[in-house]
């Protein structure tokens, strides 16, 4: 068993931690597993692993195989890890674990449809606030205040939330850039991008390819990368230093942005908390400047 860091949270975040490191080199079932462990922490620690491996539709092998890769003699010596941490309601993606909601059908009354909305919605915003710590969300956000250039990165559903990132940091300040890969361009913009430097990469699963490339790109050159995604087991969450999870249940066919909505307005806020009073003038002049340039609807009396 790996030598057991100062506490146990540390241990569950070290594992945590190697489970996503190994993620992309692993076999396809212990790959299968892996992802099951960091989506769903809460089985792992209260259910048999003839239970999670039904869930996870793969055999009960693969469990100790998985164990001994991550350095533990026997998968129970990994299971007593979450265990601990649910006893000490420590398990930070355990909400993740959100009852599926049965599919709307087409002649479905409408209070009963509002309703799965109404339940879904309020699953993904209770999970954002009960599975991230204040402590740690802080950190993140004076990445922000600490950097050089932020620069945000959002593609195909994620764009418009990427550019809702942008419209509300670029009031707080001229350190936001939005890469937004106009005319197939998605270069260009990170050029400069490098030590000192943060990338937003706003990414649900399935990912788009040029977000995991830009992260890359970020992370070779030694900026940071923030990730604002549905999973922790998700491609954009694997390239990230800091990582974000807003859960994306819907009752319907697409998912939901509500989480992801909710983190950036926060994410935003936090380092609007840390800025100088600079920024205040800087909205000023921005409000200023939008009332002269009549950017508002007045209504008029004839």
């Amino acid at each position: 068993m790996p030598k057991e860091p100062a506490n146990d949270m540390n241990m569950y975040l070290s594992v945590t931690q190697s489970l996503k490191a190994q993620l992309p080199q692993l076999p396809r079932a212990l790959k299968v597993v892996a992802t099951y462990m960091l989506e769903h922490p809460g089985d792992i620690a209260t259910l048999s692993m003839r239970q999670v491996a039904t869930n996870a539709g793969v055999s009960l092998p693969n469990f100790a195989r998985l164990a001994k890769a991550l350095g533990f003699e026997t998968y129970s010596e990994l299971r007593e890890v979450y265990r601990k941490q649910v006893q000490q309601n420590d398990i930070s993606e355990y909400h993740l674990r959100a009852e599926s909601l049965q599919k709307s059908g087409g002649d479905a009354e409408a209070r009963e449809t509002w309703g799965k909305f109404r339940t879904a919605t309020m699953d993904n915003l209770t999970a954002v606030f009960d599975s991230i710590d204040p402590d740690y969300f802080a950190s993140v956000a004076k990445v922000l205040n600490d950097s050089r250039t932020v620069y945000i990165v959002g593609m195909q559903a994620s764009a418009s939330f990427s550019a809702y990132a942008h419209y509300i940091g670029g009031m707080a300040s001229g350190k936001f850039r939005l890469v937004r890969g106009d005319g197939g361009v998605f270069a260009d913009p990170v050029a400069d991008i490098g030590e000192g430097d943060v990338m937003i990469a706003v990414s649900q699963q399935p990912c788009a390819r040029a977000s995991i490339e830009l992260a890359r790109i970020a992370r070779e050159r030694t900026a940071k990368v923030i990730a604002i995604t549905d999973s922790p087991a998700a491609p954009i969450a694997l390239e990230a230093d800091y990582v974000l999870l807003g859960p994306n249940r819907s009752p319907l066919f697409f998912e939901s942005y509500v989480g992801s909505t909710v983190l950036i307005e926060a994410l935003i806020g936090f380092f609007t908390i840390g800025q100088s009073s600079r920024t205040v003038e800087r909205i000023e002049r921005i409000e200023a400047d939008r009332t002269r340039m009549n950017e508002y609807w007045q209504n008029k009396k004839v």
